[in-house]
């Protein structure tokens, strides 16, 4: 679920809600821009079913949507007060990915290090790796993952627009190993701090 309230925004779901309840939802290249054109979005995000709609207070509202695929705009134009796309469905065949031995020992790399991570950061409930095993779509389970770990919007942006399944295993793979060498860092930092404080406070 998110929040609208921009009058773009909100017309192209009224329109959205009144015809196959479908959208398209990208990102802005720049989120600071507040009447961005065709040119300031990402033309790779994900087809959406509007489930439900809530106003809230003022002029918001509160959206829940259920991703069905990712999708391309092939082509975005401002039409009738909102945004109207053009949009190629990105269906990935994991037929033959899925015996070839390369993948699957990607796949175990790629869990074991989500692992390492949860286990040193503790923000992510280790349950998820339960839901996790039982995922036998590759594509879903490296999305998975990166849902429930730390992401620049230019790094969730980057794993989105890259359909190469063994290149996406490649990079969701080195993202988790620069977080947990991060994590390391920073639990040897906040170490070293309370180990200062606690000589501090025994001196007074």
């Amino acid at each position: 679920n998110f929040d609208v309230g921009r009058d773009v925004s909100l017309k192209a779901l009224d329109e959205a809600m009144l015809a196959q309840e479908l959208v398209f939802l990208t990102s802005q290249k720049e989120a600071e821009v507040d009447e961005p054109t065709e040119e300031d979005f990402y033309h790779v995000g994900t087809i959406c079913k509007v489930k439900q709609m809530i106003k809230l207070p003022g002029e918001t509202v509160r959206v829940l949507v259920e991703g069905i695929s990712r999708g391309r705009a092939k082509d975005i134009k401002l039409e009738d007060g909102y945004f109207r796309a053009v949009v190629e469905e990105v269906v990935f065949d994991a037929e033959n990915s899925e015996k070839d031995l390369e993948i699957e020992a990607f796949v175990r790399n790629v869990f074991d290090a989500f692992e390492e991570y949860i286990n040193i950061g503790n923000k992510v409930s280790p349950e998820i790796l339960i839901s996790l095993g039982e995922i036998d779509d590759v594509d879903r389970f490296i999305d998975t993952i990166a849902a429930n770990v730390y992401l620049k919007p230019e790094q969730k942006q980057q794993i989105l627009e890259e359909f190469d399944i063994s290149k996406r295993l490649e990079l969701i793979y080195t993202i988790l190993l620069e977080e947990i060498d991060i994590l390391k860092i920073e639990k040897k930092i906040t170490l070293r701090v309370k180990k200062q404080m606690n000589k501090v406070q025994k001196e007074y």
